[in-house]
């Protein structure tokens, strides 16, 4: 964002000096995202003409893709203490957490990191620390990476990080930043507001420091499991197609080829110029800067302008050459083709294993057999599945302890807790079922386990179950010994 140049050197006041060049990147993979990139969708035809090439808009279909992949609504949360499970169901219900985890996904895609911040509203602070009553509650904000700066790392890990957003106070601009910070004590949270020149202002609606007393933190980072190969990249993650932006190019440039030859297509008139009016137009070169003028000549729109074309000079002209008429092939076949290696080659270069895309009947479609014989998805889909496990845990884990420490809930943060993937795309729940159950009779799994994961019970529920089936199979060997005996 704009104001990254701003806050950064505010930062440095503070004591911190990130880079500010990686968010130049995350600007290019945002332009993408959004389908408009002007110093490559943008050209001037040969009348100084402002142009724009078709657009397949694939950066965030890619992204839309692999958030379908990794999380459905069909996936839930599933804690081993039960108190627990009730205390996160209902918050998960209120904050709709279902709703957002997809959109978290595909902005993390795009732009490298998606980071959640939980706030925590209408409550009091005393002595620096959080008091809550009937009227508090809480928000998950979401925020692309444009908006966080990471201000320290340790293993690899952003501990401390500062999150920054537009606001206006009192009628001005202004960018709000919220530092977290990880002390010996737990986490420090301070709000901030800045005007554009970097100047800090009040805002007497909004609490300036607190301090949460655990190191849990309030904010989690989902990025695509990717090295990040861009140096100074503040410990940030990568946009899934960071390192696909010739293959995005690629696309459109056949993409506008397809299109234009059927808005070009049509016959070709060719006439002489002594039929055509002219008038003079002046424009400045973009790239020279050296003032061009010349004749244009006048059409009646701009369909005619691509039909008909001048061809030879005011002079020698006779009724053979004044007007000629052409009606070119279609290349349909020569354009879908090349479509689909560019799609395939993007789709290789974004994680999805080749053939995951195909063009047909004026579209792109995702070609199902190729997703079901596709090696390159699932083992890419595994790693990103993985980062998606363990940042939605840390939002429950985030919630757990603001349970526990600020509404005096009887809940734990430390609980064993899981993300279960109910939709079975990476691996089928059949099968994931009965490599469970061949383990088990190895003696590497429990049977608990098994209810836990595949149907969603808590420890507690999976235990009772157990016991009643011990129950019956008690019952049922002894019903057979009494008949043995009768007979």
């Amino acid at each position: 964002m704009d104001s990254n140049n701003v806050v950064i050197k505010y930062l440095g006041t503070l004591g911190y000096n990130p880079s500010t060049s990686y968010y130049g990147y995350i600007e290019l993979w945002k332009e993408w995202y959004e389908n408009y990139v002007p110093k490559f969708h943008e050209y001037h035809d040969q009348n100084g003409d402002k142009r724009e090439l078709y657009k397949l808009g694939m950066a965030k279909r890619l992204c839309e893709d692999w958030s379908s992949i990794l999380y459905t609504e069909r996936d839930s949360i599933v804690c081993k203490n039960k108190q627990n499970q009730v205390f996160i169901d209902k918050w998960l219900s209120k904050l709709e957490f279902n709703d957002k985890i997809p959109d978290n996904i595909e902005t993390a895609f795009w732009s490298g990191t998606c980071g959640t911040i939980i706030r925590i509203k209408n409550a009091k602070i005393v002595n620096k620390k959080i008091v809550a009553d009937e009227n508090t509650t809480l928000n998950l904000v979401s925020v692309n990476a444009s908006q966080i700066i990471p201000l320290k790392i340790i293993d690899g890990v952003i501990t401390d990080v500062a999150f920054v957003s537009k606001s206006v106070i009192n009628g001005k601009n202004a960018f709000y930043i919220e530092i977290h910070e990880l002390k010996k004590d737990g986490y420090h949270i301070q709000n901030k507001y800045i005007d554009e020149q970097g100047n800090e202002i009040e805002n007497a609606g909004v609490i300036k420091e607190y301090e949460t007393g655990s190191a849990v933190p309030l904010f989690n980072l989902l990025m695509p499991r990717v090295v990040n190969n861009i140096k100074e990249n503040n410990g940030l993650g990568i946009s899934v197609y960071a390192n696909a932006i010739d293959q995005l190019q690629g696309v459109d440039i056949v993409y506008n080829n397809f299109m234009k030859d059927f808005y070009l297509g049509g016959k070709k008139v060719f006439y002489n110029k002594k039929l055509t009016k002219y008038y003079t137009q002046t424009y400045t070169d973009e790239e020279t800067g050296e003032v061009v003028v010349q004749e244009v000549p006048i059409y009646p729109d701009d369909i005619t302008k691509q039909q008909f074309q001048i061809v030879g000079d005011d002079v020698d002209v006779n009724a053979e050459t004044l007007v000629h008429e052409y009606n070119p092939d279609l290349r349909e076949t020569e354009n879908e083709n090349g479509l689909n290696l560019a799609l395939n080659i993007l789709a290789f270069k974004s994680g999805l294993g080749k053939a995951y895309y195909k063009f047909e009947q004026g579209g792109v479609v995702t070609a199902t057999q190729a997703i079901l014989d596709n090696k390159d998805l699932v083992g890419n889909a595994k790693k990103h599945r993985s980062a998606l496990n363990k940042y939605t845990i840390g939002i429950v884990r985030s919630i757990l302890m603001i349970g526990r420490l600020f509404f005096n809930e009887n809940v734990d943060e430390n609980d064993t807790i899981n993300l279960v993937d109910k939709d079975g795309f990476l691996n089928s729940e059949e099968d994931q079922k009965e490599e469970y159950r061949n383990e088990m009779s190895m003696g590497l799994r429990s049977k608990v386990g098994y209810l836990m994961k595949f149907y969603g019970m808590s420890e507690e529920e999976a235990k009772k179950e157990l016991a009643l089936i011990n129950e019956e199979d008690s019952l049922s060997s002894l019903d057979l010994t009494n008949e043995d005996e009768g007979n």
